[in-house]
Order: structure tokens, then C-alpha cells, then sequence
């Protein structure tokens, strides 16, 4: 009966990341091809789909929280942040690097290229995007909903990866510029967030944390226009 309902359970699991998934891909994509850029309707998806994942994964958040008010103090989340938030940064200097050596002189990558786009149209709309949806949305989708379905460590690292990696290629398109950009802006901070993730015992809380603190340098500079 335990093997039963255990079976249950992951089918469950897997069938909510799936359906997650879809209605990812349905609101972003339906959206975006019936109303275009219109700020207003792109705000009122967001928010449904953000009500929609907190409410599927309230569980899961409700569980975290707990482990975070028994097991962490705020000197202890201060050092988490700083740490992974500083490895991000020189992962995407490496990598900043590495490709000005392949590709010389190339623009912005996209994930930059998107903010100040959307910072021109709106900066309040910039502001809920950067700092609570790709915050809370996304890493209950990229991370929490795979993680949900994928134990293994280095399967879910790389496969959470990739899938959002592939997400922002959707939007770009497959060329070598977009390939090193993405590899830039997207697939090595996720591989990065995703092994934070893992280490701090998959508390999805903690990484909402370092995510926001490495959303909030770009951003902060942005709103000072430096």
C-alpha cells in the first residue's frame, strides 16, 4: 500500500509540473500573440499565473518557510547570499570573458537587451518583472516543479537548466550569437541557482533570496541610469 500511494504521489507530482508547464507556455506565448506588447494585459497574465504557482506549490513554500525560521538566522542567510550572489557574478565574468574571446565586440546579451527594452515602455512594470515574478514565478516553475519530479542532483541541476535555457531560446532564436548569449545570460547563472538550490537542502525560499539580491545590482543600476 506505502509502494501504492508513493506511486500515486510522484505521478501527481509529475502530472502538476506538467500542467504547470502548459499554462507557462499558454499565457506566455497566447498572450503575447493576441495582445502584442500591451503592457496592462501582459501585467494581468503575470499576476494570474503568479497567483496560479504560489497557490500550486503552497505546500511546498509553506514546508520551506518552516525550514527556514528553524534552521537559518539572518547572519547565516546574509553569508548564503553574499557567497552565491559573488559566484554568480564571477561565473558570468568568465563567461563574459570567454566569449568577447570567441565573438569580439558583441552587444549586449539578450537578458540585458530585455530589461532596458521593457524599462523604456514601463520601469514599474520592469520593477514587478525583475523582482517578483522572475523571482517567485519562475524558480517555483524552473526549479521547484522539476526538482518535484527529478531527485537526482546533477539530472535536476542540468535538466532545470536547460529548460530554461531553451524557454529564453523560444524567444531569440537558435543562432550563434543567441547560443553565446544565452549561455551567458541564462544557462550558467541557472546552473549556478540550481546547485544553490540543492546545497541549501532545495529550500526554494533561500534561493528566492540570492535571486533577488543578484536581480537587484543589475536593476539598482538601471533605475541610477549608471
Amino acid at each position: 500500500m506505502k509502494k501504492i500511494n508513493t506511486k500515486i504521489k510522484k505521478q501527481e507530482r509529475l502530472i502538476k509540473t506538467i500542467v504547470a508547464f502548459l499554462c507557462y507556455f499558454v499565457y506566455s506565448q497566447v498572450f503575447s500573440s493576441l495582445f502584442g506588447s500591451s503592457i496592462i494585459i501582459n501585467f494581468i497574465a503575470d499576476i494570474i499565473f503568479l497567483i496560479g504557482i504560489v497557490l500550486a506549490y503552497k505546500d511546498n513554500l509553506s514546508e520551506d518557510y518552516k525550514d527556514l525560521k528553524k534552521n537559518y538566522n539572518i547572519k547565516k542567510i546574509i553569508k548564503i547570499i553574499v557567497f552565491w550572489v559573488i559566484i554568480i557574478f564571477v561565473f558570468n565574468i568568465i563567461m563574459g570573458a570567454l566569449t568577447e574571446a570567441l565573438i569580439p565586440n558583441m552587444d549586449l546579451d539578450n537578458n540585458t537587451q530585455a530589461i532596458n527594452s521593457l524599462f523604456q515602455v514601463s520601469s514599474l512594470y520592469t520593477i514587478f518583472k525583475t523582482m517578483i515574478f522572475a523571482i517567485v514565478a519562475e524558480e517555483l516553475l524552473f526549479r521547484e516543479s522539476v526538482h518535484d519530479i527529478i531527485k537526482n542532483k546533477w539530472m535536476f541541476i542540468i535538466i532545470s537548466s536547460i529548460i530554461y535555457t531553451i524557454i529564453n531560446f523560444v524567444w531569440t532564436g537558435f543562432t550563434e550569437k543567441t547560443l553565446w548569449n544565452n549561455m551567458l545570460s541564462y544557462f550558467v547563472p541557472s546552473i549556478v541557482l540550481s546547485y544553490a538550490y540543492y546545497k541549501n537542502k532545495s529550500n526554494i525560499i533561500v534561493l528566492m533570496l540570492i535571486k533577488f539580491v543578484y536581480q537587484l545590482i543589475p536593476l539598482t543600476i538601471l533605475l541610477l541610469g549608471l
